[in-house]
């Protein structure tokens, strides 16, 4: 074969084939698949009316007795009407048991006077005291409350079961915030129950038109989750995308909020991620009043913002709370550190590499005569080391408090004096390894400094290959991998390519000018403060 039919093999355009050829299987008695053996699936019984049918039923469904934490309790109700209840030892409070339902059942002698029974209303609205109670015939769905920490109420001659909310797991109450720690501002942070989670948001936006609108994920962990958004601020088309990506998800187990951004992101292959997790209610607060979404599951103490775009990623919490002045300053503090993290190395290359001219002439003395007796070229010195302060930091992340902040600091001191001493690598490599490190730790979203460190490496390799140009290379490549993502349909680096919403982009901007919600993201209500909001002003 020639190079003309392999290139037109492998690169050249084919048309389909649409005429395609029919072939007969050698196994002519015995079919590739039969319809016949297909079998419908079989439908989940409604709940019974027989107490017995019941009982049977859910033993088979819990595997009871082999299940040792599902509690069974028969209960006789006055006149001797039969029922028993159902729910998992550890995940219920058995005080509410007790007094809710166990006792109120057998106290009330509450009786029909046509055939001496019970109803479904009556045991609904007379005999159970507990607060939040929902009849249901469908089984599944039962099982499903009771999976989730719930009791059922199964009575003897009603085809009905009664799901009853007394959840109490083991749970962490609320606590500071671990990774997004701010000196102004509320102090608290997500926990791992769905409820706490929601209700911190909800006591920040006192509002009825705050919707939290339920939904599952994972066949068969059946995670509950809330999604949350403003109906009369939020884009409906906005919610209705969030809500169809959360419906597309297919999978068994879903544990925690960043599997389910990994499952909705439109490019996961992207380096830097286009959702935004957060630990602080007061950020999901403040992204709802905007007209975003946000999603908070059951189990994970982070919340996942919709849209989000590359600029919110490098805003701290205390932006918002901070002068003005005091609040640009951090911020050009953090966006030079976070610039140092990612291009000092791949700079350093460059210029001591291929661009000494740029160096003072005694500057370049000192770096010479510091490198005079180290045997390894730039590269693989510059890799090393940071090499060895990734590895540093990964083990002091894995330690526990205390043996994990003195691992980083002697073990960086130690590892860097030791080796400066046997001449393996220049104290101005050390320098520059030190910094890059302080400056990755100034990174605010914990995914975007994973993104900056993959992009560092990035940078090294192309500006050892190519200098400056290298850089500048890697520079354009990834803005404009930046400029074709987007994020539920909305640029990624918005409110850049529309030369619109810039206010608290880059710099802070006054409280009493940040008169309008961001118009990339379609609210409904576009102004969220009067156009003169400080009215006390007018009177002077």
């Amino acid at each position: 074969m020639n190079t003309k039919k392999l290139f037109q093999k492998f690169i050249g355009y084919r048309p389909a084939q649409t005429d395609l050829p029919f072939k007969i299987t050698k196994e002519t008695d015995k079919p590739i698949y039969d319809v016949r053996e297909d079998k419908p699936p079989e439908p989940t019984p409604k709940v019974f009316s027989e107490i017995e049918a019941n009982m049977n039923y859910i033993k088979v469904r819990f595997d009871v007795p082999k299940n040792n934490d599902v509690v069974l309790r028969d209960i006789c109700l006055n006149g001797g009407t039969k029922a028993f209840i159902v729910f998992y030892d550890g995940m219920c409070d058995g005080t509410s048991i007790n007094d809710g339902v166990i006792k109120a059942l057998l106290e009330l002698p509450v009786f029909n006077g046509i055939d001496k029974r019970y109803s479904s209303d009556m045991i609904l609205e007379k005999l159970l005291v507990h607060n939040q109670i929902q009849m249901t015939d469908d089984f599944d769905s039962l099982i499903d409350d009771v999976n989730f920490g719930c009791c059922a109420l199964f009575v003897d001659g009603i085809n009905q079961g009664y799901s009853i909310d007394v959840k109490d797991w083991p749970h962490r109450s609320v606590e500071k915030p671990e990774t997004e720690q701010s000196i102004y501002g509320p102090q608290e942070a997500f926990a791992e129950m769905l409820r706490g989670n929601s209700a911190q948001v909800r006591k920040i936006l006192k509002t009825e038109k705050l919707i939290c609108e339920k939904t599952v994920l994972g066949n068969i962990s059946k995670t509950r989750g809330v999604i949350m958004y403003i109906s009369d601020i939020a884009n409906k088309d906005l919610v209705d995308e969030v809500r169809r990506r959360l419906d597309g998800i297919s999978m068994d187990f879903v544990i925690s909020v960043e599997e389910v951004a990994l499952m909705m992101e439109e490019n996961p292959y992207m380096i830097t991620g286009h959702i935004l997790a957060t630990e602080r209610p007061d950020r999901v607060a403040r992204a709802l009043s905007e007209g975003r979404v946000a999603l908070i599951l059951n189990g994970s103490p982070r919340a996942l913002i919709f849209p989000s775009n590359i600029y919110e990623m490098t805003h701290v919490a205390s932006d918002a709370y901070m002068r003005v002045d005091f609040a640009n300053l951090s911020r050009m503090i953090r966006m030079a550190a976070m610039a140092i993290s990612v291009l000092l190395p791949g700079l350093f290359l460059a210029i001591t590499m291929f661009h000494q001219e740029m160096l003072p002439t005694y500057l370049l003395y000192a770096i010479s005569a510091s490198r005079q007796n180290v045997p390894f070229p730039s590269v693989v010195e510059l890799l090393l080391m940071d090499f060895s302060f990734e590895m540093i930091r990964e083990a002091s992340i894995r330690m526990p408090g205390p043996i994990g902040s003195v691992l980083g600091i002697v073990g960086g001191l130690i590892l860097g004096q030791a080796a400066v001493s046997a001449k393996i690598v220049s104290p101005i490599m050390i320098i520059i390894i030190a910094i890059t490190g302080i400056g990755s730790f100034a990174t605010p979203d914990y995914s975007l400094g994973w993104s900056y460190r993959i992009l560092k490496y990035v940078f090294i390799f192309l500006s050892a290959a190519f200098g400056f140009f290298g850089i500048a290379l890697g520079m354009f490549i990834y803005s404009m991998m930046l400029a074709s993502s987007k994020s539920f349909g909305i640029p990624f680096l918005s409110p850049i390519p529309g030369n619109k919403d810039l206010k608290s982009t880059v710099f802070v901007s006054p409280i009493w000018k940040m008169e309008k919600r961001p118009s990339y993201l379609r609210p409904k209500k576009v102004r969220k403060e009067d156009k003169i909001s400080k009215k006390w002003k007018m009177g002077k």
